[in-house]
């Protein structure tokens, strides 16, 4: 990522003719590192043992959801019509079509409380709405407490790969994780650490 914001800064120099050529311009960049994180349903007991006041929420609704960290994080009420959460095209990712996340009852009694609160519905003690930074930041202290890395995507690729074993088709997952193909769900699953679901 760093490369890219590199080459892209090289790039805008170069369309605004402050600069004739990238001196970076044919560097190799690594291949992305997959995010190998999954949890089991133990360690999601420590995860939001060590968390607390309303991150807890956050992340269990990402859990019981499969929505992305950056949905939760600007969801506000005017998204919320009755079990579904609708993202209007200009907001979801791709802005090519909305994101419908389907409410569990979980997930739904985590959000009621929360509905009358103007914009972002998901904030910190302060009340104010979560970044992506104060995020990572809480979750890097609550791996520090539970021995293991905890990252909010960990919610999401735990919540696809509890679903697969739970037999949910891999047509209707990607629609539920927000998908446009079922590619993407082999990307999340993480069941080779599940050897006893394979056994």
């Amino acid at each position: 990522d760093a490369i890219s914001v590199v080459q892209r800064m090289f790039n805008w120099a170069i369309q605004h003719e402050y600069l004739d050529q990238s001196p970076i311009a044919k560097i190799q960049k690594p291949r992305r590192k997959r995010r190998e994180i999954v949890y089991t349903a133990e360690q999601w007991v420590l995860i939001k043992g060590a968390a607390t006041g309303s991150l807890v929420e956050l992340l269990d609704f990402i859990w019981s959801t499969g929505c992305r960290p950056k949905e939760v994080r600007t969801l506000e009420a005017r998204h919320v019509h009755d079990d579904l959460v609708i993202f209007p095209p200009d907001e979801s990712k791709g802005k090519t079509d909305s994101r419908v996340i389907f409410l569990t009852p979980q997930a739904r009694a985590i959000l009621e409380p929360l509905l009358d609160k103007e914009g972002p519905l998901f904030t910190n003690s302060r009340g104010v709405p979560w970044t992506k930074d104060a995020l990572v930041q809480r979750c890097t202290r609550i791996s520090t407490k539970v021995g293991f890395r905890v990252i909010a995507y960990g919610a999401r690729h735990s919540y696809c790969t509890n679903a697969l074993i739970r037999s949910v088709d891999t047509v209707s997952l990607s629609h539920l994780m927000g998908h446009k193909s079922t590619r993407m769900v082999s990307n999340y699953a993480h069941l080779i650490q599940n050897v006893d679901f394979l056994k």
